[in-house]
């Protein structure tokens, strides 16, 4: 766009005659002789003549003269070309630690318009914590490992031998480097806008062109859809597709998990040895075998870990003050079910280990007889509240004790 700005400028400056409603810039690049040829009047001989400076008034001009016209030339015409050559990026990623170049609004034009002799990919996110995208933090990374990995495989650019095999196979020779950008929304504002984003992240895979003009990636780039994954591979098979490249994915290693992890055992150890008596007398208590036994069961027995895979609501509330404790039906369930079955079942497994190991060792048998009595009017009372609630479930439940729902 910086570029098709001064074009658009110059071509009024130079030639304040001709009238357009839109700059059209394939035009502009047909009728560039005569713009130029315009542009040299005006600087060089102060003129606003519509009329064309002969050749051999050019060729009287002093050698300076001349050589500032064909130096302005090629600058224009660098200008209108725009982009930066595979050479130019190779030596600016060789001379980085992390092979992510940064895409902005000062440099994207320069980068994507123009001629490309490379393949380009750009991630387009953001890690403001004001945004909180959770997946552009993921996928950061993960990027820059495989940004990284297909540097490592190729150091120096890709070697003679791949282009020597992809010239047998397509006939040709074809530009393969790729080069990974990461651009921040703060800081590409005006990109974001022109490529005319609503969400976050977005990458996209800009092929090798010839084409000229401004905004030509528009037309050109291909979108990366995003799928639930480990990204690094995903990512890898994308970019083995819509490159024909294969390379390695090299996973850095983690040296400060590693010390954690190490330092965490070590303290571990330490302590089982200091205090290995203790550990021991745990390890082989049968009451605390029981209880975790118990619980164990409870949890996996009352639909602890259905409620945590479907993310099932606690109660269900209706528009007229009612409140649902249990759904109806085998197949669904609310999360206040899950602490009310495990009280039920919780508090009857104790109420019956009582009844069977602790009654018996009372000697006095009056106490005997009301301990029993009591025990057993609970179990009664929680099995009848039990069975209630199995009738609510399953439509045609038939046992029933005290109906209590």
């Amino acid at each position: 766009m910086v570029v098709y700005r001064i074009a658009k400028k110059l071509y009024i400056w130079a030639c304040p005659s001709v009238q357009f409603v839109t700059f059209d810039f394939p035009a502009f690049c047909r009728r560039l002789p005569f713009f130029i040829d315009r542009l040299v009047v005006r600087i060089f001989f102060q003129s606003n003549s519509t009329q064309t400076v002969p050749l051999t008034l050019i060729n009287t001009c002093p050698t300076t003269m001349k050589t500032s016209i064909i130096l302005f030339m090629v600058t224009l015409w660098s200008l209108v070309l725009g982009g930066l050559t595979n050479n130019e990026l190779l030596k600016l990623v060789k001379n980085r630690k992390t092979k992510v170049l940064e895409l902005n609004d000062e440099n994207f034009e320069n980068i994507l318009n123009g001629q490309r002799d490379y393949h380009l990919i750009a991630l387009l996110t953001s890690e403001a914590p004001n945004l909180n995208c959770v997946l552009c933090r993921e996928l950061a990374p993960e990027y820059t490992i495989v940004a990284n990995s297909w540097f490592q495989d190729h150091p120096n650019g890709v070697a003679e031998v791949e282009l020597t095999e992809q010239e047998e196979k397509d006939g040709k020779k074809q530009p393969k480097n790729i080069y990974f950008f990461k651009s921040e929304f703060k800081d590409s504002k005006k990109l974001f806008s022109v490529l005319q984003l609503q969400n976050i992240p977005k990458m996209f895979y800009f092929p090798p062109t010839k084409h000229l003009g401004p905004n030509n990636y528009l037309r050109e780039k291909v979108e990366y859809q995003f799928f639930h994954g480990d990204h690094k591979e995903l990512l890898k098979n994308w970019l083995i597709e819509v490159t024909d490249h294969r390379f390695n994915l090299y996973i850095p290693v983690n040296k400060t998990k590693i010390a954690i992890n190490a330092i965490g055992t070590f303290i571990v150890v330490l302590l089982l040895r200091i205090f290995s008596k203790q550990v021991i007398q745990v390890i082989t208590s049968r009451v605390i075998w029981c209880a975790a036994s118990i619980i164990s069961v409870i949890l996996f027995t009352t639909g602890y870990m259905f409620n945590q895979i479907r993310g099932t609501p606690y109660v269900m509330e209706h528009r007229d003050g009612r409140t649902e404790y249990f759904a109806p039906g085998q197949q669904s369930q609310f999360g206040v079910e899950t602490q009310i079955m495990s009280f039920l079942y919780g508090f009857l497994s104790i109420l019956v280990i009582v009844l069977v190991k602790r009654a018996p060792e009372i000697k006095n048998q009056s106490a005997n007889l009301f301990l029993v009595a009591t025990i057993s009017s609970l179990i009664f009372v929680l099995f009848s509240l039990l069975l209630s609630i199995f009738g609510v479930k399953g439509v045609g439940f038939p046992y029933r004790f005290i109906n209590f729902l």
